[in-house]
């Protein structure tokens, strides 16, 4: 990856790390969670539409967390081969 890219990727990893420690983010998360299995487990046996549904609203909320924790995790990639170049450069290498 470039230095352009690097630099790019570790700004946005560090976008995704502010929302993922944003308090709101978190509560609105912890609460969608919560509210989606309540739901799922109070269907009735003859409910499966509805827990269909509810499992795919799920599978959805999980998507996000893990594509925010994917470009945090990235970013920290990025960043940490941005000083392993900078590095090399003071070393000479």
């Amino acid at each position: 990856m470039s230095v352009d890219k690097d630099r790019a990727e570790s700004v946005r990893g560090n976008q995704a790390a502010e929302v993922l420690n944003n308090p709101i983010y978190q509560e609105a998360f912890v609460a969608i969670r919560a509210r989606l299995m309540s739901e799922f487990q109070n269907t009735k046996f003859r409910q499966s539409k509805q827990r269909d549904e509810i499992w795919r609203q799920m599978q959805t909320v999980e998507q996000v967390q893990k594509h925010l924790e994917k470009v945090m995790q990235s970013g920290r990639i990025s960043e940490a081969t941005i000083v392993q170049r900078g590095k090399k450069l003071v070393r000479g290498i």
